[in-house]
């Protein structure tokens, strides 16, 4: 930990990994490295207080000049996801509980970020675990289709629809296809 800072009502941790070596993943050659940028990231409130981390990352060089890898940052999945802005155990807390049936928009509300800083986590983590379970189709026995009509589409002629592909017996979606020509 670098530094404990209070902006306002947040919180914010930040943080920088201790360098190890590594290599460059196009020839294998080390690194070395070229920029510290800071990437900010929203984590679980601390005593109800809006929780931010932010991650001095390592934007790495290839020492081969003749190499086509050039750079590249470092990642670390403990701490986030690649391409996503929460941290990886409140990614995982804001999946679990838009699973049980809060709104994404509840749960930006309590972590102080964007309605599509939630959304996109739980896209991400949601997926993951969907595919994971596959105990979830197998005793389907009846499956029903519903087309809906979202929105009217501003100088097109037509509509924006979706349909619903769902296990009827069991009263639960099993997906749902951006248009109504997949079916």
């Amino acid at each position: 930990m670098l530094a404990y800072r209070r902006i306002g009502p947040d919180v914010e941790l930040v943080i920088e990994q201790t360098v190890v070596e590594r290599t460059c993943p196009t020839c294998g050659v080390a690194g070395q490295i070229k920029e510290r940028p800071t990437v900010r990231y929203v984590d679980l409130p601390v005593y109800g207080q809006p929780m931010r981390l932010a991650w001095r990352k390592h934007r790495l060089i290839c020492r081969r000049p003749d190499c086509a890898g050039a750079s590249w940052t470092s990642a670390d999945h403990r701490i986030a996801a690649k391409n996503c802005l929460l941290t990886t155990r409140c990614a995982k807390w804001a999946t679990l509980q838009v699973g049980t049936g809060r709104a994404v928009s509840d749960v930006a509300g309590e972590l102080s970020c964007d309605w599509h800083t939630v959304n996109d986590a739980v896209m991400t983590y949601g997926a993951a675990l969907l595919a994971a379970d596959r105990r979830r189709l197998n005793a389907t026995t009846a499956i029903g289709l519903d087309e809906t009509s979202f929105v009217k589409l501003a100088g097109r002629r037509g509509r924006s629809y979706a349909t619903t592909v769902a296990d009827v017996a069991n009263h639960q979606i099993i997906e749902i296809l951006p248009t109504r020509s997949y079916v």
